[in-house]
């Protein structure tokens, strides 16, 4: 009986076993906005127009992630869409994903996977991809393994480019 007891008490003083902590919640948005538009301007000039249906953004990071984002770069002409964009607007950084496609104004469709803006890489910032890159032109197709565009100077440059002209 003793030793019953002794083995129903140490059976009883063993630490329960430890218990996987639960996820965090998603973290929520402070502000969801839908319909959107951005205008940008220098002045009195129009730099830039984002559109999306729907902007969420976390007031205390600056995060913010867009749905079926759209930009026109006046500038030039150029319109960038993406399914998704999550970035952040204190470092003027934003990545698009899902299929990035890069509408010019000379007929020009580019598409990437993934893509990434950030303000700091030149005066008007740049853009980049390694995630591989193609270009349809109404003259020849590119196909690269990636890309980096700097928008003040309106030029790109390609990794690994494969260029093949079109008659």
């Amino acid at each position: 009986m003793l030793a019953a007891s002794a083995v129903l008490l140490l059976g009883c003083s063993q630490a329960p076993a430890p218990v996987a902590p639960k996820p965090p919640p998603a973290a929520r948005a402070d502000v969801t906005l839908r319909d959107v538009t951005v205008r940008q301007y220098r002045g009195s000039e129009l730099r830039m127009v984002a559109t999306s249906p729907k902007l969420e953004l976390a007031r205390d990071s600056n995060d913010f992630m867009a749905l079926d984002a759209g930009v026109l770069l006046k500038r030039t002409g150029v319109t960038v869409l993406a399914p998704r964009v999550i970035g952040n607007s204190a470092t003027q950084g934003a990545t698009g994903s899902g299929g990035v496609v890069f509408l010019g104004n000379d007929g020009t469709v580019g598409r990437t996977p993934t893509a990434t803006y950030q303000r700091d890489l030149s005066p008007e910032g740049g853009a980049f991809s390694d995630a591989g890159v193609t270009v349809e032109h109404p003259r020849f197709s590119l196909e690269a393994t990636g890309f980096f565009a700097d928008l003040s100077e309106q030029r790109v440059l390609f990794d690994q480019p494969v260029t093949r002209t079109k008659e």
